[in-house]
């Protein structure tokens, strides 16, 4: 991301006391700049469609949408904007590492907290190693949450009702989660639907082969052999181009 002298910064909550608070806060760190406040999902997208902005602070509970569905908008339509998530009650972390949030304040804000907070923010918009930092998200599995790299991740199968996690060391888990609502956040840290049944990462992806006749394809990965549907072929074709990675016929 390319920076400039203030980060940019928006507010999306419906209480106006808190707000204020943060605002005042944020009056004290003369590399921020509060662009906005927000009431609402909607308002929040709305702004974003008129202002720059590097950083949203929102409220997980919100009238008219959550905060995790304004995360889920922004990692789509803004990847490189990066959320902080606030919350009155602690137990919404865990769901939220789901949506790759910067990180998590609990309300009411405490200002040695917020500067924490900061401090990260500043840290991954500097990128001082030049390498991009790896990406946790939380999962919910049968054993529990896990708290992981998104690069550990092998690929997703859905069996029957439920979606399997494979893991880069052979393990697996299961996730009572959608594989629609896997996909919308893993589709911004490199992964592909390539098949109804199947989320995979795109780095891993070693060929692409049709089978029999030609009315159906597969896909290897490093460490699997997955089906590829036509119409997922015809995409990845396109998308694989774009990447400069090759060109299929």
């Amino acid at each position: 991301m390319e920076i400039s002298a203030d980060y940019q910064v928006l507010l999306v909550d419906d209480d106006a006391e808190l707000c204020r608070s943060m605002g005042d806060m944020f009056a004290k760190e003369p590399q921020f700049c509060v662009i906005g406040k927000a009431g609402s999902k909607v308002e929040a997208l709305d702004m974003l469609k008129e202002h720059p902005v590097d950083i949203v602070f929102t409220d997980i509970q919100m009238e008219g949408g959550s905060g995790f569905e304004l995360a889920e908008a922004i990692h789509r339509l803004y990847p490189k904007i990066m959320v902080v998530f606030l919350t009155g009650y602690a137990k919404f972390a865990l769901d939220g590492y789901l949506y790759g949030p910067v990180d998590f304040l609990v309300k009411p804000v405490r200002r040695e907290r917020l500067e924490r907070t900061l401090e990260r923010i500043k840290e991954r918009l500097r990128g001082d190693s030049g390498k991009a930092e790896p990406v946790r998200i939380g999962i919910p599995t049968d054993a529990g949450y896990r708290i992981v790299e998104t690069s550990q991740i092998a690929y997703l199968v859905k069996e029957e009702r439920r979606v399997k996690i494979v893991w880069k060391d052979s393990s697996c888990d299961y996730t009572g989660k959608a594989m629609q609502e896997l996909e919308e956040i893993l589709l911004d840290y490199g992964f592909f639907r390539c098949h109804q049944s199947c989320l995979i990462p795109l780095s891993d992806i070693c060929s692409i082969q049709k089978e029999l006749f030609g009315r159906a394809y597969k896909i290897r990965l490093n460490t699997a052999e997955l089906p590829l549907s036509r119409k997922k072929y015809y995409v990845l074709k396109e998308l694989l181009g774009k990447m400069g990675i090759c060109q299929m016929k």
